[in-house]
């Protein structure tokens, strides 16, 4: 089974963060992704641009300045996991969760999405 880790949060959260616990969390998200590649649970992970360059795109075609989401927190990052249960996946978010002081949000990919 595989399942989306999301992370949530804004660019102007990092600057109010003392300096150390930034780097904390970078350590800690260097090793986090490291084991899960290493244990073979890690199908992909990026990182997001600031929420500042985010556009969205209207059906219409008109664009503006914003993320979609605009009354919540923007995405930050993502990670796939592949897992063998929902357990599993939650037991990594609980981690992530911990590791950098913040909630994780936890979706299954759906079977039709993992076709090549």
């Amino acid at each position: 089974m595989r399942y989306m880790l999301l992370l949530h949060g804004r660019e102007e959260d990092v600057h109010v963060t003392s300096p150390e616990r930034v780097e904390e969390i970078a350590a800690f998200l260097a090793r986090f992704d490291d084991e899960l590649m290493s244990g073979s649970e890690l199908d992909w992970t990026e990182v997001l641009a600031s929420e500042v360059g985010a556009l969205v795109v209207d059906p219409d075609g008109d664009s503006r300045e914003a993320w979609l989401n605009a009354g919540g927190l923007p995405l930050e990052r993502a990670w796939v996991v592949r897992v063998p249960d929902a357990g599993r996946a939650r037991a990594i978010a609980a981690r992530l969760a911990s590791g950098v002081g913040a909630a994780v949000e936890v979706r299954e990919c759906l079977p039709s999405a993992q076709r090549p």
